[in-house]
């Protein structure tokens, strides 16, 4: 994929224009792969606070549609909110940016293409496998008077978390964010 082309799907002209909710929903849920070097570009030259924002915002809503039963899964997107806005709020040196560019790829890959959910249509027993992205829109649908299912997250939950090391000045970072919203 092309910068412009990547830039398309963020609906962004320049790294600065990526500011709204929809941006960063765009990137990771995009299931096309976009070069590392863009992506590194993006994280450097966004606004960091926005950014941070933005990820809170951002799994916050995804984590609405989880089931209640479905507490490692909630257990992993909080940690992964966590880290990442603590790593953009003090986004500040080439081995930062470049964690953090590293860390939005790794999520935006295994929530939108490598994730596997199994979803049983309540009204017909059938079937389907899908990402973890996909099973969340189907429960946001369900939600609003959509089909009925039983969703069967259990391989969803070998995302690495023991990789997500959070110094203690991204976990404050992290924790000033959170009593600003």
């Amino acid at each position: 994929m092309t910068k412009a082309e990547f830039y398309e799907i963020l609906d962004i002209d320049s790294p600065e224009d990526f500011q709204y909710f929809e941006n960063l929903a765009a990137f990771l849920e995009c299931e096309d792969e976009p070069d590392y070097e863009d992506v590194a570009e993006l994280v450097k030259e966004a606004d960091k606070g926005t950014l941070a924002q933005l990820i809170g915002d951002y799994f916050e809503e995804i984590s609405d549609f989880l089931p209640e039963s479905e507490t490692e899964l909630y257990t992993i997107f909080d940690n992964v909110r966590r880290s990442l806005a603590g790593m953009s709020k003090s986004c500040d040196d080439e081995t930062t940016v470049a964690k953090l560019a590293d860390e939005l790829e790794r999520f935006r890959r295994w929530y939108s293409v490598d994730s596997r959910v199994f979803l049983t249509d309540l009204g017909s027993a059938g079937e389907e496998e899908m990402t973890l992205r996909d099973a969340l829109v189907c429960a946001r649908m369900e939600a609003l008077g959509g089909e009925k299912y039983q969703y069967d997250f259990s391989e969803c939950s070998d995302y690495p978390l023991d990789e997500y090391i959070v110094s203690f000045g991204d976990m404050l970072a992290a924790e000033d964010s959170e009593e600003q919203e």
